[in-house]
C-alpha cells in the first residue's frame, strides 16, 4: 500500500499566529488542551480481498480554543495523532488534523482582518477508495490557509457594502492539485432606509496558479447587477446584467458569458417576491431567453429561493429552502458552480488545474428532544468535464447517512449511524467504475470523571465494484480515552 509524506506548511503556522496575536482582550475564553490513547483493531487492514489482521494504537494530543470578543472571535480546534501497527511497523506515522478560524475588527472603521486554516487527510483518489481514511492508508494530508481584509458598512444606512480581498495557498503531500491564490468580492446593495429604489450589485474574482512545476492557471470574473424601483407591494420594474469570464488552463476550457434586460418582480411581502425578466445573450454561448426567480421570505425562520436562467454551461437552476422551529432544522440547497485545483475529490486522470462545473444538491434534517438527536443528510454531486478531451468526462456521487444518538444518563451515551454512497466514473476511454460504499456503526461514550471520558464501539465498512479487485470487507473494534485539561 502507497503512503504519501505530508510536508510541513509555513502558511498554516504564520495564518494562526498572525491571527492569535490579533486576538486583543478577551470576553468569553474557552482555552482545554487534552490528550489521548486508544486501540482499534481491524481485520483487514489494507481493505483488500486478502485480509491481514492488526491492532492499531494511538497516542494523541489536542488543544481547543473559542475566543469571543465584542470586535471579534477566535476558533481553534487542533489534534495530533500517532498510529502504530502491530502488523507492520513501516506503516506507524504521524497525523495532523485542524480547523481554524478568526476574525478582529480594526476598531469602528467597518475593516475587518479574517483567516482561516485546515489541516485534513482526504483521499488519494475517490476511484482508488472514496472512505479511505488515516487507519486504512491510502490518504494524503492537505493544507488550506487563507488571508482576507474586508470592510462591512451599517445595512441600516443608505447603503449596504461589504467587500473582502484575499490571499490563499494549499498544499498536499503528494504535490497534486498545489495553488497559490488571491481575489476578492463586493456585495453593493441599497441600505434599509432606502425607500424608493433598489439594487443588488454582486461582483468577485478568484485567481490560481499552480505551483512553479505545474502547468495552468486560472480566472473566474463574475458580475450581476439588479436594479429596480422599490415597492412594499405590488409591481416593480427592473434592470438585469450578468457576467461570467472563465478563462482555464487552454481556450477549450474557457468560457465567457454576457447578459442583460429589462424584467419585473411583484411584492406580495416586503421579503418575498416573484421576478420574471427577458435577457438579451451578447456571446455565442446563450441564445436570448426568459429568466425567474421567487423569494418566499414569510419569517426569518423559513426561506424558500428557487432561480433559473442562463449560464456558460446553459440552463442554470439555483434553488435554497431552509425551515427550523424550536426541535427542526430543515436545510436543502442546489447549487451550480465552476472548481478548479479541487484536491478533495481528485480522481486518477484528472487535471486539477482544468475547470470543471460541480452541480451540487445537499439536504439536512435534524431532530433535537430532550435526550436523544437525529439527523439525515443526502447529497448527490455531478462533476462535469467543460472539454471533450478530459480523461474524466463526467463524475457523480450520491448517497445518504442516518445517524441518532441518546443520552442514557448524564453520564452515558449512545449513538449509531448507516451510510450508503454511490460513486460512478466516466471516463473518454470506456473504462467507467461504479462503486458502492456500505457503513455501519455503533458506539457510545462514558464520562468518568469532569474531565476523564471514554468512547467505544464497532464499525463495518463494506465496498463493491465494478472492478472485482476493489472490493474489501472490514470489521472494526475501537477504544479511546480522553483526558482534557
Amino acid at each position: 500500500m502507497t503512503r504519501k509524506r505530508k510536508i510541513p506548511n509555513i502558511y498554516v503556522i504564520g495564518a494562526a499566529a498572525s491571527l492569535i496575536s490579533l486576538s486583543g482582550y478577551c470576553a468569553d475564553v474557552v482555552f482545554e488542551p487534552s490528550v489521548d490513547a486508544g486501540v482499534i483493531f481491524t481485520d483487514n487492514v489494507d481493505r483488500e480481498k486478502d485480509k491481514i489482521q492488526s491492532v492499531i494504537t494511538t497516542i494523541g494530543v489536542g488543544l481547543r480554543a473559542n475566543v469571543d470578543t465584542a470586535e471579534g472571535f477566535l476558533n481553534l480546534d487542533y489534534r495530533l495523532r500517532q498510529a502504530l501497527y502491530s502488523d507492520n511497523s513501516d506503516r506507524n506515522e504521524l497525523f495532523n488534523e485542524l480547523e481554524f478560524a478568526a476574525e478582529k475588527g480594526l476598531g469602528y472603521s467597518g475593516f475587518f482582518v479574517d483567516g482561516n486554516a485546515s489541516i485534513e487527510n482526504v483521499a488519494l483518489s475517490l476511484d482508488d477508495d472514496a472512505a479511505a481514511d488515516i487507519f486504512s492508508g491510502n490518504t494524503v494530508e492537505n493544507q488550506r490557509a487563507e488571508i482576507g481584509l474586508g470592510y462591512r458598512s451599517n445595512p441600516l444606512s443608505q447603503v449596504d457594502l461589504q467587500a473582502r480581498v484575499f490571499t490563499r495557498v494549499s498544499r498536499s503531500g503528494d504535490r497534486i492539485g498545489d495553488y497559490n491564490g488571491y481575489g476578492g468580492a463586493v456585495s453593493f446593495a441599497n441600505g434599509q432606509s432606502v425607500k424608493d429604489v433598489f439594487w443588488q450589485i454582486d461582483a468577485s474574482y478568484d485567481y490560481k496558479k499552480g505551483r512553479e512545476d505545474e502547468v495552468g492557471d486560472t480566472r473566474y470574473t463574475a458580475l450581476s447587477e439588479t436594479i429596480g424601483l422599490q415597492t412594499i407591494s405590488g409591481f416593480s420594474p427592473l434592470l438585469r446584467l450578468n457576467y461570467e469570464n472563465l478563462e482555464g488552463s487552454s481556450d477549450l476550457n474557457s468560457r465567457k458569458t454576457v447578459s442583460w434586460g429589462p424584467g419585473i418582480r411583484y411584492f406580495w411581502h416586503k421579503r418575498s417576491y416573484a421576478e420574471l425578466s427577458y435577457n438579451f445573450s451578447e456571446d455565442d454561448v446563450n441564445p436570448d431567453f426568459w429568466a425567474g426567480a421567487v423569494n418566499f421570505n414569510p419569517t426569518p425562520r423559513t426561506r424558500l429561493y428557487l432561480e433559473y436562467g442562463k449560464r456558460f454551461f446553459g440552463d442554470a437552476y439555483e434553488f435554497l429552502f431552509s425551515h427550523r422551529n424550536r426541535r427542526v432544522t430543515n436545510t436543502i440547497s442546489y447549487t451550480e458552480e465552476p472548481v478548479s485545483f479541487d484536491r478533495t475529490n481528485f480522481t486518477i486522470g484528472d487535471k486539477p488545474e482544468d475547470i470543471v462545473l460541480v452541480r451540487l444538491l445537499d439536504w439536512t434534517s435534524e431532530l433535537n428532544l430532550r435526550r436523544s438527536k437525529y439527523s439525515l443528510s443526502i447529497f448527490g454531486r455531478q462533476e462535469e468535464a467543460l472539454t471533450v478531451f478530459s480523461e474524466n468526462q463526467e463524475e457523480r456521487s450520491y448517497g445518504t447517512r442516518l445517524r441518532g444518538e441518546h443520552n442514557l444518563t448524564r453520564r452515558f451515551k449512545i449513538d449509531g449511524f448507516v451510510e450508503y454512497s454511490k460513486y460512478d466514473f466516466d471516463r473518454i476511454n470506456g473504462s467507467n467504475q461504479k462503486d458502492d460504499y456500505y457503513l455501519l456503526g455503533v458506539g457510545g461514550s462514558y464520562q468518568h470523571y469532569k474531565y476523564v471520558t471514554s468512547s467505544f464501539g464497532y464499525r463495518h465498512n463494506t465496498r463493491r465494484s465494478t472492478f472485482a479487485g476493489s472490493e474489501y470487507d472490514e470489521n472494526r473494534l475501537y477504544y479511546d480515552l480522553q483526558v482534557r485539561f
